[in-house]
């Protein structure tokens, strides 16, 4: 049976996620380029000149060494969904990314012989597998806009959105600049003030030039090599032709089509009455499921089994960056913080 602890969790866990975000460059330059010197109010205010930037392409790497246990994806107990999903959380992946304006964007996720695509031109998106031979179509509608998940994301959306965050729990400084993908770049550290918190530090090259963050990753507390890393190895700020958005999936493609309006949920939105609740602050927040917006067969699912070990008061899935405790009571607790601290918040 596929389980659905993937397909709704991370709209509870992906904040914390994304605040736990620690950057260390893909390539390492030679010698750090001789930049002006800026403060780290500078830096960030370059950041912000980013939104300038009408268009960019360039291929992206990802590379994860979370700790997730690995599930077989053929025969007996296999979870092809759920491994395909750990997969693109805990895998190597490289991307090539298209962007042109705030409508248009391609990320195709170029796996072994195969390729993913998301493909948005304005209320439009194609989802494409090559391996499945499958096109999905989604159209919005009203003033509903498409929100797809990528396959992967790009440095800049992830540190856009974790820069959105920085508050007085955060230390932000400036470290040796770098070489990024041909470009000269400013390296921004974000370091947790607290140590109740299983991240050790944030690092973001941002292009100088552009602002644009070419690269970021992610390093756990008392770690020497990133947990996740995500950045651009080549960048051309050229913006791509429309015709690069255009998208007509093979004639024996099984395709479908999804038109969202504004009554539609998300996909892996919570069931209004059964919000999340966040409780600790910053760094250290923990973000409790309530039992009613839980599947009720979650924590006896065989992949779940799997994927978890026994805690006290339920089941916890542990990984470099992130806890998840599933309790006994049917509750999901997560937080990028230890796993007494999640036994605690449970009560």
């Amino acid at each position: 049976m596929q389980h659905r602890l993937l397909r709704w969790l991370p709209a509870a866990v992906a904040p914390i996620v994304i605040a736990g975000a620690v950057t260390v460059p893909l390539v390492a330059a030679a010698a750090p380029p001789d930049l002006p010197a800026k403060s780290a109010q500078q830096v960030l205010e370059l950041v912000a000149k980013a939104k300038d930037v009408r268009g960019f392409s360039g291929t992206v790497e990802q590379r994860s060494d979370l700790g997730l246990p690995s599930l077989p994806s053929v025969g007996a107990g296999s979870d092809t969904d759920t491994a395909s999903a750990l997969d693109l959380i805990g895998g190597d992946h490289r991307a090539r990314v298209e962007v042109a304006g705030d409508s248009r964007s391609r990320i195709a996720v170029l796996d072994d012989g195969a390729e993913r695509d998301v493909i948005r031109d304005g209320d439009e998106v194609w989802l494409w597998s090559s391996k499945a031979n499958t096109a999905t179509r989604v159209i919005a509608t009203g003033d509903r806009r498409p929100d797809v998940q990528a396959p992967t994301t790009t440095p800049a959306a992830l540190a856009q959105e974790l820069l959105a965050k920085v508050d007085g729990t955060t230390a932000v400084s400036v470290d040796s600049s770098q070489r990024v993908a041909g470009r000269d770049a400013y390296t921004l550290v974000l370091t947790p003030r607290t140590t109740a918190t299983t991240v050790g530090a944030v690092r973001i090259a941002v292009d100088a030039q552009t602002g644009l963050p070419l690269d970021l990753s992610v390093t756990a507390r008392g770690a020497s090599s990133p947990a996740f890393e995500t950045g651009f190895t080549d960048i051309s700020y050229a913006v791509p032709a429309a015709s690069r958005f255009d998208f007509t999936p093979p004639s024996d493609a099984k395709t479908t089509t999804k038109r969202l309006d504004a009554a539609d949920r998300p996909k892996g939105a919570l069931p209004a009455g059964a919000k999340p609740a966040v409780g600790g602050s910053g760094w250290a927040s923990v973000v409790t499921v309530p039992s009613s917006a839980v599947p009720s067969d979650l924590a006896s699912n065989p992949t779940v089994r799997r994927l978890t070990t026994q805690a006290d008061g339920g089941r916890v899935l542990s990984t470099a960056l992130v806890n998840v405790l599933l309790t006994d009571d049917g509750r999901v607790l997560a937080g990028a913080v230890p796993v007494a601290t999640l036994e605690a918040a449970a009560g």
